[in-house]
């Protein structure tokens, strides 16, 4: 069985996601040593109750605006990047998205601070596991 958390807690990243699910429950991003991604566990938590769905997704980080997606979607997306910089280094995005039925319409935003955002276009198929479909 699938574990996802359903609070805060010492497992939870200072940048996060929450789904809420259709039952009124959040789902809260954690990391697990030695297990799934929390994108991935909640996927397949969603598989074993069939019942449940997304209804709305969003990114927190502290002390920051909330990003959120609009709700009642038909999939949400969770991904990241990593991207060369100029003059040396990586930096990494955290992207967020959501599917209308045509296209997964996602914004990568570069931790920790969001200070850049790259928008794009995927196909269903493109967007892959990171497409939880409701």
């Amino acid at each position: 069985m699938a574990h996802v958390a359903f609070e805060v807690n010492e497992n939870t990243p200072d940048v996060r996601f929450l789904a809420s699910l259709s039952d009124g429950r959040t789902v809260v991003e954690d990391v697990v040593e030695g297990e799934r991604h929390a994108w991935v566990r909640l996927s397949r938590f969603l598989k074993e109750n069939p019942t449940l769905s997304i209804t709305g997704l969003k990114l927190q980080r502290p002390n920051g605006p909330e990003i959120i997606m609009p709700s009642n979607q038909q999939g949400y997306f969770i991904g990241k990047k990593q991207r060369k910089v100029f003059p040396g280094g990586d930096a990494e995005y955290l992207g967020i998205g959501f599917f209308d039925g045509t296209v997964v319409s996602c914004s990568f935003y570069k931790l920790p601070n969001f200070d850049h955002q790259i928008t794009e276009d995927k196909t269903r198929a493109r967007a892959g596991f990171m497409l939880i479909t409701t």
